[in-house]
């Protein structure tokens, strides 16, 4: 580009705002090819860092595969060597954990599908080889599958037939208490099993009750992709319903690791996209705002750009700027840490698209509605689940005065 725009010009403020060592993360957060700023990375490898704390705020982040891979890509830099062996020791790691991870996924899908049951892998290791090209270069720590309701139970059958076990370690007497039903709120939002080091989480949707997704399982299966995951082809989101959401888990978390940033931006940067398409759909299902709140710090923090009409949208939409200063502002932080509960709700209800959506978020906060402590005391089967409703006050008021004798 010949010009420096202005939101280039606030984005340069922005990170050089920024300690260096958080400013150097941040620039390599995307693949060499994709950076304009070679030249300061250059300058920040250079510069007289604390290279414990990059490692240990690189790590928090989940970009240390990315930190290395940029590092690679400076010839004659000056880190010190014993950065440069916790780099790379901590990326060939990632590299072997994924690895097992993928082959087992495979084990899994092969099983699924000579049982008919209609699963998708989502996040991490569909991220990994889509997004970046490779998968030591995206860290995750378990499998996220969605899968159609109807078929969880057979699916949840199948893992436990292959060793795996709840992590919670509830019954499983009956499974529509804890799916949800025709008047009651689901217990869970997912399945957490394991075995070994192995975690699969089993989704009957992306979304959590209090916060909509919009988009049902059978619309995503209708038109799911297929992406080659170490050389085996597995079913995927659609390219539009995956970039819809990565929008909506960031927006969930707050956008407060990098790596979802990250996942984020080159998503949109390497998809062909038909934006008034993206747009007309994240309208539709009710997530639109989530959408620009993804976008505002991609672009703002990693210099992604997107159409004119996008970037306008998403200047119109003051909520979304304002939520994604916070982002940046929150990145700028030294170390990363998880938000509370309460700020994550506000948070995503500022970034609903109406106020109805709001008041929903609010009436199915799952405080309000039969938890697990009921479940695991008296397991009832789903007609009867409405029955925990008269408990729930009661299990109120004991955590209130639990906390207030605290």
């Amino acid at each position: 580009m010949g010009t420096v725009t202005n939101s280039e010009t606030a984005r340069i403020r922005t990170l050089e705002g920024f300690r260096p060592e958080i400013e150097l993360l941040v620039r390599c957060a995307l693949p060499p090819s994709m950076r304009r700023d070679h030249d300061r990375v250059r300058t920040l490898l250079d510069a007289e860092l604390s290279w414990d704390d990059v490692l240990e705020i690189g790590g928090k982040h989940g970009v240390l595969p990315l930190l290395s891979r940029s590092i690679e890509a400076v010839p004659e830099h000056h880190v010190p060597e014993e950065h440069i062996e916790r780099l790379e020791d901590h990326t060939r790691s990632v590299a072997v954990r994924n690895l097992r991870y993928t082959d087992e996924l495979h084990d899994i899908f092969d099983a699924f599908e000579g049982d008919g049951i209609r699963a998708m892998p989502f996040k991490g290791p569909m991220i990994a080889p889509f997004s970046h090209g490779d998968l030591s270069m995206r860290e995750f720590g378990d499998l996220d599958v969605l899968v159609h309701r109807d078929d969880v139970p057979a699916a949840v059958d199948l893992l436990e037939d292959r060793g795996y076990e709840w992590v919670r370690d509830a019954p499983r007497l009956d499974d529509s208490p804890l799916l949800g039903g025709p008047i009651t709120m689901p217990l869970v939002c997912e399945y957490e099993l394991e075995r070994g080091d192995h975690m699969v989480e089993i989704r009957w949707r992306v979304e959590q009750s209090d916060r909509p997704f919009g988009i049902r399982f059978e619309t995503m299966w209708e038109r799911r992709d297929v992406v080659p995951v170490a050389g085996v082809d597995l079913p995927a989101l659609d390219p539009d319903d995956r970039i819809l959401m990565l929008a909506y888990h960031g927006t969930k978390h707050r956008w407060h690791l990098l790596k979802w940033i990250s996942d984020f931006a080159i998503s949109i940067e390497r998809t062909t996209l038909d934006w008034s398409r993206v747009v007309r759909r994240a309208r539709a299902h009710g997530i639109e705002r989530r959408l620009l709140v993804g976008i505002a710090p991609s672009t703002t923090l990693l210099g992604i750009e997107v159409p004119d009409h996008v970037e306008r949208r998403v200047r119109e939409d003051g909520r979304a700027g304002e939520l994604a200063a916070s982002v940046a502002a929150e990145i700028g932080l030294d170390i990363p840490t998880r938000p509370s509960s309460r700020s994550r709700l506000v948070y995503n209800a500022k970034a609903a698209d109406s106020t109805i959506e709001v008041s929903r978020m609010l009436l199915q906060r799952p405080r309000l509605h039969p938890s697990m402590f009921e479940y695991k005391h008296v397991p009832l089967p789903g007609e009867l689940h409405p029955l925990y409703y008269p408990v729930v006050p009661v299990r109120l008021t004991a955590e209130r005065l639990l906390n207030l004798f605290r």
